[in-house]
């Protein structure tokens, strides 16, 4: 069996934007906001222009590689296989973690919406198994299930901002730099978490129409949209409620909305911030599980994870990433795990403006379309720099999680991946000249 193409621009942006609205905007607004009190408006400002810069990186090798995997493809091809299995294995770690912090404010929210008083971690569990599920009945299932959310989720926010702006507080927006200015940057390395899933799609390129149109275009116009909506919502959320308070809640936009006094609006955000954690939860799974899936076609991981089944899906990579995520959940603290999700992520992204700097150096012909300049090498070589900047900001647990995490995995390259003596990958430089031939 194959993967089929189905996705197309439309579905790639609401893939992105599920990935992406939620995991910051209804999850760790309030630990970004306890960092630097209202200016977290001007970090996120920063963490999107980042991102801007990683995603034009993600866009370029999109070009010319169609593969799925995401950022273990592109740094696999284009580097080298041992740059592709670091920044795969850093990416899909990452993303494990995340949808452990992701699924614990689902919990968080529900329990805010119906008052239930159950454990968070009883809630997230659920959460997990149940977007399992949807991934295991088939991608359709799962991009129209993305679409709803989605859609529900802007809507909320709309609501939110809308509503709040008549009870913002001038006295609150007062606290702009709490921290100074490291305090905007360690915010903005936090908010970061918030705009990773712009390459979810990349994850999916097998599946996408036109893939080297459809994914550039597909993760500047995510970000784009994601971008206006956090910076709104952002700003009206530090004016409903002090910093510190939201600093405090694993639900920070319902805590905010509690302002204006109306019930209803409380239940509304709640709802959202419902929709929103379950559509990231989706989505990771979704694009986790699709690297697993590459990485087993490659022979680096086992077999059994690029098995394909009936409905054209990989479903012992789907139960596999629902299993790590799942173990994170139980054994890590909140702030640990938002810290080093990210800080997996930002590894993986790393190597992927390497991979776009190299590759663009080392090829100087024209591209297509905004990648055509000669001086390309200019934005990941930025994006590089950017992403190692804010990744001194993140907590030295998370780091030392994430470095104890991609050791072992060199470990396991290094004594069974040799061993089994991996038929030679062809490099960037080949399968370019094979499509402009």
């Amino acid at each position: 069996m194959e993967l089929k193409r189905q996705i197309n621009l439309r579905d790639a942006v609401i893939i992105n934007l599920g990935a992406i609205i939620g995991a910051g905007i209804f999850v760790i607004i309030g630990l970004a906001a306890g960092l630097t009190g209202s200016s977290i408006t001007l970090s996120i400002v920063i963490a999107a222009l980042i991102s801007i810069l990683t995603g034009l990186s993600f866009g370029y090798l999109a070009l010319f590689i169609s593969k799925e995997g995401g950022s273990y493809e592109y740094a696999k091809e284009a580097l080298s296989p041992y740059a592709g299995f670091i920044a795969g294995i850093a990416w899909a770690l990452g993303n494990s973690i995340a949808l452990a912090a992701v699924s614990l404010s689902t919990g968080s929210y529900i329990d805010a919406l119906l008052g239930l008083h159950i454990s968070d971690l009883y809630i997230a569990i659920a959460d997990i198994i149940a977007f399992t599920i949807i991934n295991l009945l088939g991608l359709k299932n799962s991009t129209k299930s993305l679409t709803i959310l989605v859609s529900l989720n802007i809507l909320v926010l709309i609501i939110f901002v809308l509503a709040g702006l008549t009870h913002i507080s001038l006295s609150n927006l007062s606290s702009f730099v709490v921290n100074g200015v490291n305090g905007i940057f360690a915010a903005t390395a936090v908010i970061f978490f918030a705009f990773t899933g712009f390459s979810r799609v990349t994850t999916l390129s097998e599946e996408v129409i036109d893939p080297e149109n459809t994914i550039p275009k597909a993760i500047i116009y995510s970000i784009i949209i994601s971008s206006l909506i956090y910076f709104a919502v952002t700003f009206v959320a530090v004016g409903l409620a002090p910093y510190y308070k939201l600093a405090s809640s694993k639900s920070p936009l319902s805590l905010a909305i509690s302002v204006t006094g109306l019930k209803i609006l409380y239940l509304i955000i709640s709802l959202g911030g419902v929709t929103a954690t379950a559509g990231v939860t989706l989505t990771g799974i979704l694009g986790v599980s699709r690297v697993l899936f590459a990485m087993s076609r490659d022979r680096i991981l086992p077999k059994k994870l690029s098995y394909i089944n009936d409905r054209g899906i990989p479903p012992y990579a789907i139960l596999a990433t629902s299993a790590v995520a799942l173990i994170f959940l139980i054994f890590l603290k909140f702030s640990s795990i938002v810290d080093a999700a990210n800080l997996g992520v930002l590894t993986s992204y790393l190597i992927v403006n390497i991979a776009a700097l190299y590759a663009s150096i080392k090829e100087r012909r024209a591209a297509k379309g905004i990648y055509g300049s000669k001086r390309f090498y200019i934005i990941p070589l930025i994006g590089a720099a950017s992403i190692v900047f804010i990744a001194a900001y993140l907590e030295k647990s998370a780091i030392t999680i994430i470095v104890s995490l991609l050791i072992l995995a060199t470990f396991y390259y290094i004594f069974l991946i040799e061993e089994r003596k991996i038929k030679k990958i062809p490099r960037f430089i080949e399968i370019r000249d094979l499509k402009t031939s």
